[in-house]
């Protein structure tokens, strides 16, 4: 029966995309098989075709232009940074991408409906949990001594203490960490407000959020904070403006009177003696006196950079082999990914992916939050997913956690599951209207 027989292939391939996300995390070379797997059968039972969707005709443009340009740059083009900069490093740059364009497509399929998406989320968060501990446990209990390797290196946990008292888990950087941490806060909320769920489940849910939160924190990264404040107005609904704009400004208050100069005395005192130390640091002049280079000296530099062959690109990775040529400092990207693609591959390329992705979030957020107003819905897991995704393109402006594989997966998943939500979202308002 070949209706039956589509429906084993649906299962196996739920079954290696729900693996997938829950190793997402912890073990990302097996995630990565798995999902790959997964998109295998998403290619074989997608009922649309591939250039049917407009969504995916951009991002197969996209991706041939950088193609084109990584072998100008590599076969063509001269190397004017020879002995500093290796033009392979712009093949094998194309796997952050080339790849991912395709699994935003291939796994649509295990995203479409809300039972789905919620159960994704849930998986997501549940995988995390090797994160929260790990974080946890190298903060409090000294649990260091990694990396801790298996498979030749494929798998790797990090703890090995070298950023000091900070929240890291398993990822080689605390804002990497922050990062992951500030994509699975708004699914925690949504959690916490489901009203379906057991008084338990909520309680254990409630707990989370905490974890969460205070990982967030520990994490010592102003982008994490950010995420994290931006999200809670956005899944509670504008409600919540009422009390969240007033916290906020006593909590602007705070940190201005503990940094400012205008405030020494007493006040500030007393303020500093209450908020940790690593927090007020990172908004005062203190806090960046050791720094080589600001983040606004970097972007700058990178933008000079960019223009160098604008149309082109000049490859992938190039930035930090040639910002250490210009100034003597190491930056392994230029903040902004953006940027970072504008002179990896050239600002035609980096224009029409990023006008591609900006669109779908703001396409998806008039279906998501102003349909749903006209109707006086709110879905909170339709909120976070949209929330997640939302914050990972805002922290890309200022930092980019984008190159480490298990963040770049979960983002373009993200933006399926909108894609998803978008298209559903517009159906059933039509059908009812």
């Amino acid at each position: 029966n070949i209706y039956l027989e589509k429906i084993k292939k649906q299962k196996t391939g739920f079954i290696f995309f729900y693996l997938g996300i829950f190793l997402l995390p912890s073990a990302f070379f097996i995630a990565s098989v798995s999902l790959f797997i997964a998109s295998i059968y998403g290619c074989i039972y997608k009922k649309e075709n591939y250039f049917s969707d407009k969504w995916n005709k951009l991002l197969f443009i996209s991706g041939c232009i950088m193609i084109i340009n990584s072998i100008l740059q590599k076969f063509f083009f001269e190397n004017n940074f020879e002995g500093i900069w290796d033009p392979n490093l712009t093949l094998i740059g194309l796997g952050n991408w080339l790849p991912l364009f395709w699994i935003f497509w291939t796994l649509q399929p295990y995203l479409e409906g809300e039972k789905n998406r919620k159960a994704t989320a849930l998986i997501l968060i549940s995988g995390s949990f090797p994160v929260l501990f790990t974080g946890f446990a190298g903060l409090f209990f000294k649990w260091d001594g990694g990396p801790y390797e298996t498979l030749n290196g494929l798998i790797t946990w990090y703890l090995d203490g070298s950023y000091g008292p900070v929240f890291r888990g398993l990822f080689s950087n605390p804002n990497y960490a922050g990062s992951w941490l500030t994509y699975l806060w708004p699914f925690s909320m949504a959690i916490c407000l489901d009203q379906n769920s057991k008084k338990l489940n909520r309680f254990i849910s409630f707990l989370l959020l905490i974890c969460i939160a205070f990982g967030i924190i520990l994490t010592n990264s102003r982008n994490a904070w950010g995420s994290l404040l931006i999200s809670i107005p956005l899944v509670l609904s504008t409600q919540s403006l009422l009390w969240i704009i007033p916290f906020y400004l006593i909590l602007g208050a705070i940190i201005f009177i503990s940094v400012s100069n205008f405030f020494q005395g007493e006040l500030q005192n007393l303020i500093r003696s209450i908020i940790p130390q690593k927090i007020w640091l990172e908004f005062s002049e203190k806090g960046f006196s050791n720094l080589d280079a600001t983040r606004l000296e970097i972007f700058l530099s990178a933008l000079k950079i960019s223009l160098l062959r604008p149309i082109f690109g000049i490859g992938a990775a190039s930035f930090s082999a040639i910002y250490f040529f210009q100034t003597g400092f190491w930056k392994g990207h230029s903040h902004n990914l953006f940027i970072e693609l504008a002179i990896s591959y050239g600002f035609p390329v980096a224009i029409l992916i990023i006008c591609t992705i900006i669109v779908l979030i703001i396409r998806s957020f008039r279906t998501i939050f102003i349909l749903n107003s006209v109707t006086n819905e709110v879905n909170y897991f339709e909120r976070a997913w949209w929330t997640s995704a939302f914050c990972f393109l805002i922290s890309q402006l200022f930092d980019i956690q984008y190159f480490d594989g298990k963040i770049s997966v979960l983002f373009w998943i993200l933006l399926a599951g909108i894609k998803n939500l978008h298209y559903e979202k517009k159906e059933n308002f039509f059908q009812k209207n």
